[in-house]
């Protein structure tokens, strides 16, 4: 396989090598990876193709898709928004949404959809359609699961909370979400490559560029196949704010390292207050079952804050090396983005393979050991 490689040291060829190895087992066609320390990038590389097959590198410029590992943006830009005046975390969604208040849902906050203790029903209402007001419609017009109060019990929703998330950036700045998140989030940022959706248009546009998603459950490398659920014509159909992102990994470092500094790109622009940054990403609930998973999970506004002394098995968590305030997200099967603000480290992680949540989560937690072992802080935290 073919790989591109760009890293400040011979230490990230252990990852390097893990990543084409897993390639071999039939877990992805490729994968991508970028790595921050102390502000400098020390890893920025891709390996393998971008679509199986098509003897494409993917590169560390491949446009990724992105899934879940994209909520922190919008969830950013919601802080912006409260930076400004224009919301709070506190507002109930109807103050926004008025609509949104219909069968008894006048006590979910907007922090309720952020930490996934809206009570939400179902997460299938924000699936399908045509149009994303459709949807909105649909998740205005549901009901909460009965006997759900509002920030007492958790249940991550992949994707009905970030809808309306979206509808409430909408309404609250008076511009479309991909406008409001290009002008105050990734444009400021500098993730310049970083798309909130890939219909089939650009995706003609991007060509070679795009890395697509596969299907890899067998484990057999000779079946992979190009998964067309999550391809333009089907994901790409409208704006999807909790999972139409698609990116490279180091956009997704960009942001990571604002957050690191505390709301302040790295070009010195302030993009969201440190009151919201330390909002966002501490513990906004504790030692909460999260009924999606069946484990626990503590939460930010927006962001899955490390959870493994709850239990040994936390998925889409960040390894053992990783320290109790690291915080990040998740993609479905296939991605994680995180900050540790122990170590001072920044990683994005994207595979265009999804082999099943077990098979994901040991791929990943077998790398982020790995990362941890080349930037040399990987057996120092395990022992503390």
């Amino acid at each position: 396989m073919s790989s591109t490689r760009q890293y400040s040291s011979g230490s990230f060829d252990a990852v390097r090598e893990l990543l084409e190895n897993q390639i071999q087992e039939g877990l992805h066609p490729g994968a991508q990876i970028c790595v921050q320390l102390d502000d400098e990038i020390v890893a920025d590389f891709g390996v393998g193709e971008t679509v199986v097959g098509s003897g494409v590198a993917l590169t560390a410029d491949s446009i990724m898709p992105l899934f879940s590992s994209a909520k922190p943006i919008t969830a950013v830009a919601v802080g912006v928004l409260v930076d400004s005046g224009r919301l709070n975390f506190e507002d109930p969604v109807a103050t926004h949404v008025s609509e949104f208040a219909a069968h008894g849902k006048t006590n979910v906050q907007i922090r309720h959809l952020l930490s996934h203790t809206s009570g939400l029903a179902d997460d299938f209402l924000a699936d399908g359609g045509s149009e994303r007001s459709e949807v909105v419609a649909r998740l205005c017009d549901s009901i909460l699961i009965d006997g759900w109060k509002p920030g007492e019990r958790s249940a991550y929703l992949p994707a009905a909370g970030w809808h309306m998330l979206g509808e409430v950036i909408e309404r609250a700045s008076g511009s479309s979400f991909e406008s409001f998140v290009r002008d105050f989030v990734l444009g400021p940022l500098g993730m310049e490559d970083t798309r909130t959706n890939v219909d089939s248009a650009l995706a003609n546009d991007l060509g070679d560029r795009l890395g697509v998603m596969h299907a890899t459950r067998r484990r057999d490398p000779t079946s992979m196949v190009v998964d067309p659920a999550y391809g333009p014509e089907r994901l790409g159909q409208f704006v999807r704010p909790g999972s139409s992102f698609h990116g490279p990994a180091h956009d997704l470092v960009k942001l990571y390292s604002m957050l690191l500094r505390g709301g302040i790109s790295p070009g010195g622009e302030r993009i969201v207050s440190s009151d919201v940054v330390e909002a966002m990403t501490s513990r906004q609930h504790e030692g909460l079952l999260d009924e999606t998973f069946g484990v626990v999970i503590d939460r930010g506004l927006g962001f899955l804050i490390d959870s493994k002394r709850h239990g040994p098995v936390v998925p889409y968590g960040y390894g053992r090396a990783a320290s109790s305030s690291t915080f990040g997200h998740g993609g479905k099967e296939s991605s994680t983005g995180f900050a540790d603000p122990e170590r001072r480290l920044a990683v994005s992680l994207i595979f265009n393979g999804m082999p099943g949540e077990p098979s994901h989560d040991r791929r990943t937690k077998q790398v982020l050991a790995a990362v941890y072992e080349a930037v040399g802080v990987g057996s120092q935290a395990e022992a503390q």
